[in-house]
């Protein structure tokens, strides 16, 4: 080994033997003892550091560069860093292998981490097991505005940026409504991410991933405005005598003109009327019996009892004329294409959009604009203007309680209170529609 001030002129011209040669940098800085240039006979030149391992008290030499790629004075830099970890007391070798060690268990880690993809396939599980309605309309966004955007992502790397460009992309649309409800489901999707771990329901599952979620990305971003809201819209008994006498074959198909009726004459929600069966009806008692299965809050229905819905002659009028374009159909509406299948709340949109805005050459008057779920905040308003109190209209559309003594206590049905304020509903709605 050879004591000398290393230079960059020296290195340059030192040439390789037929061993291998140190030259130790003969320096008075105590940070460079032991930084030599080492020689290999191939000719390698490697700046090292000679040092006695604090930890197995043995000699050592680390390998901080190779020359020409490292200068000389990035060689004396690595060696004094080196130096600061041997005066902590730990071996620059052993650190350095724990460096990668530990960089590769926080890559373990990372590549572990669930993606947006599955953040939504699980989220789409469990609304699937709580039975919410939403699971199709969930899919439908996350498939045609989300998952084509980030659903590669890891969730940690999601971040508000991200999340404004979707509801920005679907605004610019001109659907704001649409771009508030995705935004709703984006915050619903990683509060569920981040707190997944903790529900008994996701606790124990070993499929689900760590999201790694720290603070949800949606809470910082902001709504779109210009959001048609409808939520409080009803129709007056002017507008339900109109809407009564107008449709029909000229303004719009008998099957979706009689389920208009029908919603107006129960009180019921769209979907449960759509999806009505034949077999729910008993004309002798005067009943319509809604599976628990089929309801809105089957999920909230602890008892898992049917929904029993009275109804008069009247409806059964209507049910008449419904099975005249039902066929031998199970539904009351069958879909068009498959009679196996009802009629979707998609479809009575359409029909209620065009009934209200004329198309083409049409000379047909535009009617005010509602949706069909409208229909039942009506049904609502209308009934409690002619005196029907409001217990008896929750009961009789059905709504969920959610105090303890409705949950497990209460098993009375109001039968007999929810069939006076259906007959007294039904001749308020005869004599108007008679006007």
């Amino acid at each position: 080994m050879t004591k000398t001030g290393l230079t960059d002129r020296l290195i340059k011209n030192a040439k390789a033997g037929s061993n291998t040669i140190r030259f130790r940098d003969n320096s008075s800085d105590p940070a460079l003892k032991g930084f030599m240039l080492q020689i290999l006979p191939s000719g390698l030149k490697t700046f090292v550091l000679s040092y006695t391992s604090p930890e197995s008290g043995t000699r050592r030499f680390i390998k901080l560069g190779t020359y020409p790629a490292m200068s000389l004075k990035e060689g004396r830099e690595a060696a004094r860093q080196s130096r600061q970890i041997l005066d902590k007391g730990l071996d620059p070798i052993a650190y350095a292998e724990q460096l990668k060690l530990d960089a590769l268990t926080e890559q373990e880690k990372q590549n572990k981490h669930g993606t947006v993809e599955e953040l939504f396939k699980f989220y789409l599980l469990d609304l699937e097991m709580d039975l919410k309605r939403a699971v199709k309309q969930v899919k439908s966004i996350y498939g045609r505005d989300i998952g084509p955007c980030i659903g590669h992502l890891k969730c940690c790397e999601v971040s508000s940026e991200h999340i404004i460009d979707i509801i920005a992309t679907i605004e610019n649309r001109g659907a704001p409504t649409l771009a508030n409800r995705t935004r709703a489901y984006l915050r619903a999707a990683f509060t569920f991410g981040q707190h997944c771990k903790a529900s008994p329901r996701w606790k124990k599952n070993k499929e689900l991933p760590d999201f790694n979620i720290s603070i949800n990305p949606v809470i910082d971003t902001k709504k779109a405005p210009g959001e048609n809201r409808v939520a409080n819209h009803h129709l007056n008994k002017e507008d339900v005598r109109k809407l009564w006498c107008l449709i029909g074959v000229a303004a719009m198909s008998p099957d979706m003109a009689l389920a208009i009726k029908l919603l107006i004459a129960t009180g019921q929600r769209v979907e449960e009327v759509l999806c009505a069966a034949w077999a729910e009806f008993d004309q002798q008692e005067l009943l319509w019996t809604i599976p628990a299965e089929r309801r809105k809050n089957r999920g909230k229905n602890k008892s898992k009892e049917p929904h029993l819905v009275p109804l008069t002659e009247f409806h059964f009028h209507l049910l008449d004329e419904i099975k005249q374009y039902s066929g031998t159909s199970r539904f009351l509406f069958p879909h068009h294409l498959d009679a196996s299948q009802p009629r979707t709340s998609d479809s009575l949109s359409q029909a209620v959009s065009r009934f209200c805005s004329p198309q083409g050459k049409s000379k047909r008057e535009s009617f005010p604009k509602f949706a069909p779920r409208d229909l039942r905040r009506t049904w609502k308003t209308l009934a409690g203007s002619i005196g029907i109190g409001l217990e008896v209209r929750n009961k009789i559309q059905g709504h969920a309680f959610q105090d303890i003594g409705s949950i497990h206590y209460d098993r009375y049905d109001y039968l007999k209170e929810k069939r006076l304020g259906i007959e007294q509903w039904t001749h308020w709605l005869e004599a108007l529609i008679s006007q």
